[in-house]
C-alpha cells in the first residue's frame, strides 16, 4: 500500500467531478490516510426493555425488505453510464427492477460456494490440526505460479495428510466441513480411489486461487505504477468484486475500529451507542494472516464491538444491541447457536493469536492485551501446535453479552432491514465486505445502509465509497491505523455519515 502517511483520503468516483460536493472536496484535501426467529420475551427482556435495549428480533418491524425501485434510482441515475447488464437499455420497471435483483441475490449467495473453496485452500496451506507439516508461506504458495507442476513438495504433501484426514473427520468442525465440500464436488472422502481425485480438487482449486491472487497483485501494481495514491485506494476498495465471498476474518480491523471510535467520539460525532450492526463478520476458519485451526471456529468483530464501545464508554453496560447482517447460513446458524446456548446460560469463549513472526506495533500488541477484557473473564488459552509461533490469549464471554446479538439473513445489495424510526442504527461497522462488491453494488448497499441508520448514524468501513446524489451518505473523516512494521498491513478507516 506504499508509504504510510501519505495517502491523500478519496471518497467518491473522480469520473464523475459533477457529482461531488464542493465541501466534500475540501475533506479530501485535509485528510490526510496512510497507504496502507425471536425468542419469548424473559425477564432480563423486560429489565432491558425499561432502558431501551430489547433484543433486536422482538419487534415484528424488523425484517428485511427490499430496496425498491424508486429507493434505487438516485444510484441507478448516477450510474447510467455504466449500469449491469439487465438494468440498461429499455425504460426500467418494477417488475425488472426485481427481476434483476432476484439473480442479483442467486449470483451474489453463488459466490459463497466459491469463498468455501478459498477457506478450504487456506485450511489446507496453513492448518495444522491434520498434518506435521510446516505451514505454507504466502511465498511458497506464490512460487507455483499457478503450475501443477511447479507446486512444491510441502503443497504436495499436505494434500496428501489432508487427503486421509478428510477420510476420518471425527469431531473436527473444519474437516467435517471439507468432508462435506468435497462430496459436493465429487470428491467422496470415503469412496473408492478418494485419495486420487481429493489431490486433484484440493491442487486444482490451490493452483485456481494463486493464480487469482497474482491478477489482484499485477492490478495493485498497475495502480501503484500511476503514483496516485486516489487511484490506489479506490482499486483496492472493489478489488474483489468478482471473487468468492470470503468468510475469513483475523483480529487486525478489530483494532482499528476501536482507534476510529475514539476519533470519533473525541471529534464529536459520536456519543452513545445504543443499536449497532455488523456487515459480514466472518468467521475464524483459518486466515492466511494470523488464522489457526487448532481452536474452534469463533466470530471475533461483534464482541471486539461490544468490547471497545464499553471501553469507550460510548455504550452502557446494557448494551449495545447488534444486529448480524449477513447472507452466509454458515455465519447466521453459528451466531444462532451461541445466542441459544447463551440463553441457557453458556458462556462463548474466543481465542485471541498474535504471530510472534511479525513485527506488530505495540498498539496493536496492546490492544490484543485487552482485547474483550470489558465484557468476559480471561482463562487458560488452548495450547499451539509444536512449532506454530503465535502467542495466545482466551476470552470467556459472558451469556449476557452474548445475548446481545441477534442475526439476520441480509442481502445488502438489494434489501435492508425494515425499521422504525426510534430503532435504528447509531453505528453500521462493515469492514473486508463491501470490497467484495462494484462501485454500483456499493453505492445500492450505501442506500441500503442509509435507510437503517438514524439521522446523524454513522457507517464505518475499510473501503471508499461511491458518493452518490440522493443517497443521504456523506463523509465525515478518516483513521490512520498501521497493525505492524509491515507497509502493507494496515487500514483506511473511513467515517461515512447519514444525513
Amino acid at each position: 500500500m506504499g508509504e504510510w502517511g501519505s495517502c491523500p483520503v478519496y471518497t467518491g468516483r473522480l469520473r464523475k467531478k459533477a457529482s461531488v460536493r464542493p465541501e466534500t472536496r475540501r475533506e479530501w484535501q485535509a485528510i490526510r490516510l496512510p497507504v496502507g426467529n425471536s425468542a419469548p420475551i424473559t425477564r432480563r427482556d423486560l429489565f432491558a426493555l425499561t432502558f431501551g435495549y430489547l433484543p433486536l428480533a422482538a419487534q415484528p418491524a424488523d425484517q428485511p425488505d427490499a430496496l425498491s425501485l424508486a429507493e434505487a434510482r438516485p444510484v441507478l441515475d448516477d450510474f447510467s453510464a455504466e449500469l449491469p447488464a439487465g438494468l440498461s437499455g429499455d425504460p426500467l420497471t418494477a417488475a425488472s427492477w426485481q427481476e434483476w435483483a432476484t439473480a442479483h441475490d442467486r449470483e451474489i449467495r453463488s459466490r459463497l460456494q466459491r469463498g468455501d473453496a478459498d477457506s478450504i485452500v487456506n485450511l489446507l496451506l496453513f492448518g495444522t490440526s491434520f498434518t506435521a507439516q510446516p505451514r505454507c508461506t504466502i511465498q511458497q504458495v506464490e512460487a507455483a505460479g499457478g503450475d501443477a507442476e511447479a507446486a512444491s513438495q510441502l503443497i504436495r504433501a499436505r494434500v496428501r495428510d489432508f487427503a486421509a484426514a478428510v477420510a476420518r473427520p471425527g469431531t473436527n468442525e473444519r474437516l467435517l466441513f471439507a468432508a462435506g465440500w468435497l462430496h459436493e464436488q465429487g470428491a467422496d472422502p470415503v469412496g473408492p480411489a478418494a485419495a486420487s481425485r481429493i489431490a486433484t480438487v484440493l491442487l486444482e482449486n490451490t493452483l485456481r486461487v494463486v493464480r487469482e491472487q497474482q491478477e489482484y497483485n499485477r492490478a495493485i501494481a498497475e495502480a501503484k505504477q500511476k503514483e496516485d495514491a486516489a487511484h490506489l485506494f479506490i482499486e483496492r476498495s472493489s478489488l474483489y468484486r468478482g471473487r468468492g465471498l470470503s468468510l475469513d476474518t483475523s483480529f487486525r480491523p478489530n483494532y482499528g475500529i476501536e482507534r476510529s471510535l475514539a476519533e470519533m467520539q473525541s471529534a464529536g460525532l459520536l456519543r452513545q451507542v445504543h443499536r449497532a450492526a455488523v456487515l459480514g463478520p466472518g468467521l475464524d476458519f483459518t486466515d492466511k494472516r494470523s488464522g489457526y485451526d487448532f481452536y474452534p471456529v469463533q466470530t471475533l468483530q461483534p464482541f471486539a464491538l461490544v468490547d471497545s464501545l464499553r471501553r469507550l464508554r460510548l455504550a452502557d453496560s446494557g448494551g449495545p444491541a447488534v444486529a448480524i447482517l449477513d447472507l452466509s447460513g454458515r455465519v447466521l446458524r453459528h451466531v444462532r447457536r451461541a445466542v441459544d446456548q447463551a440463553r441457557a446460560g453458556s458462556a462463548y469463549t474466543v481465542q485471541l493469536a498474535l504471530d510472534r513472526d511479525t513485527q506488530w506495533r505495540p498498539a496493536t500488541v496492546d490492544y490484543w492485551r485487552r482485547s474483550c477484557a470489558e465484557i468476559g473473564t480471561e482463562i487458560e488459552p488452548l495450547r499451539p501446535p509444536p512449532g506454530a509461533a503465535v502467542r495466545m490469549r482466551a476470552v470467556r464471554i459472558r451469556p449476557d453479552v452474548v445475548r446481545l446479538l441477534e442475526p439476520f439473513d441480509l442481502e445488502i445489495v438489494i434489501q435492508h432491514l425494515r425499521l422504525p424510526d426510534e430503532r435504528r442504527f447509531d453505528l453500521v461497522v462493515a469492514t473486508n465486505i463491501l470490497v467484495y462488491y462494484s462501485p454500483f453494488e456499493q453505492a445500492l448497499a450505501l442506500q441500503n445502509l442509509a435507510a437503517m441508520l438514524r439521522p446523524g448514524g454513522v457507517l464505518l468501513s475499510n473501503n471508499v465509497l461511491p458518493e452518490v446524489p440522493g443517497v443521504p451518505m456523506h463523509p465525515a473523516g478518516a483513521t490512520s491505523v498501521a497493525y505492524s512494521n509491515d507497509p502493507d498491513d494496515g487500514d483506511h478507516m473511513l467515517w461515512y455519515r447519514r444525513v
